[in-house]
């Protein structure tokens, strides 16, 4: 056998060893796990808790739904959605939308509320990060508040995202956040938590934000602790 042909078939033997570790090592980083809780929230979140009560007939909010066949698309990545609007004691109205997806995934993430807002029309007036106490010793969940102005309202808006056990705060976070869990061999779920106020004027959005986030942190303490852990990452 001549220097050429044995050189040529070293070649082709790493070759074939490189594809096989190419292989095993897409194999190994592949997700397979899912992190998905199978939990109703329509059934666990209270419609009562503290000074707040649900309202029969809500008040129209910026649409987050399934698709009608209960497929996941970029534009329908949500598993389950509930939209709700309750009232205190003082006539004070938040809007709450929940919008859980059991899988993330590169191609397929859960919508930011302000790509959302723009999308409908809406001009963004203000966006700040912010940190949501809870109730107890816990930590503060990482997230955003934003004001929206709409061609015939303005909205105060609060909300979180949890994408497993992290609360990214924008794209590139979200897309590290489900590189790091697919790197460990985990699909994550995740979640959209919103609350939401309309304002009569701008001047009215730090007590809407304030009562927001009073909302927020009763909501959690309140739910069902299999329906909470929906909400809020378990350390």
């Amino acid at each position: 056998m001549s220097v050429w042909s044995m050189q040529g078939m070293r070649a082709g033997v790493l070759a074939g060893a490189l594809m096989v570790a190419a292989s095993v090592a897409a194999w190994a980083v592949q997700p397979r796990q899912l992190m998905a809780q199978m939990t109703s929230l329509e059934a666990s979140v209270p419609a009562r808790f503290g000074d707040w009560t649900q309202l029969r007939d809500g008040v129209p909010q910026m649409a987050l739904s399934v698709a009608p066949d209960g497929q996941r698309s970029e534009e329908q990545p949500y598993d389950e959605v509930v939209m709700r609007t309750y009232v205190n004691s003082r006539g004070e109205r938040v809007m709450l939308a929940l919008a859980y997806a059991r899988e993330q995934r590169q191609e397929v993430k859960i919508h930011r509320p302000e790509i959302c807002y723009r999308a409908q029309g809406y001009r963004e007036l203000d966006e700040s990060p912010h940190d949501f106490p809870q109730l107890g010793a816990q930590p503060g969940i990482p997230g955003l508040r934003l004001l929206m102005d709409g061609s015939n309202r303005m909205e105060a808006v609060s909300y979180w995202i949890r994408v497993g056990a992290a609360y990214p705060r924008g794209g590139l976070d979200t897309r590290l956040a489900i590189l790091k869990d697919g790197v460990a061999g985990v699909v994550p779920d995740a979640i959209l938590v919103r609350a939401s106020s309309i304002l009569a004027r701008q001047e009215d959005a730090a007590a809407a934000y304030e009562r927001q986030e009073r909302f927020l942190a009763e909501l959690v303490h309140a739910t069902r602790p299999e329906a909470a852990r929906m909400l809020v990452a378990q350390k």
